[in-house]
């Protein structure tokens, strides 16, 4: 096998990969649009065992487990989306809708 034919085989293969990670990203993006709860942008409340906290709902991510889950934003002393994250462990939590 000389360069040129490397090169070309190199070439096809890193093709085939873009086009594999292309589909991956747009069926994950499939999978989080049909399964998502709460809009994106929405004010929820998470209640744990612990507290009682409101947020907004920033995006959604697939974890190692392929379940969704939402990513939230706290919510500024005026009631709008902060740019801070909030970071909240589901488990045992129970997310509802906040109605305005």
């Amino acid at each position: 096998m000389n360069k040129e034919e490397f090169q070309t085989k190199k070439n096809d293969i890193n093709s085939k990969i873009r086009e594999l990670k292309s589909q991956k990203i747009k069926l994950e993006k499939e999978y989080i649009e049909s399964n998502a709860k709460y809009p994106i942008g929405s004010k929820v409340c998470i209640t744990t065992n612990e507290s009682k906290r409101y947020a907004y709902v920033k995006d959604y991510r697939i974890d190692f487990f392929d379940n969704i889950e939402p990513l939230f934003n706290k919510v500024k002393k005026d009631g709008t989306m902060s740019e801070v994250n909030l970071y909240v462990s589901l488990t045992n939590a129970t997310i509802e809708l906040v109605k305005e």
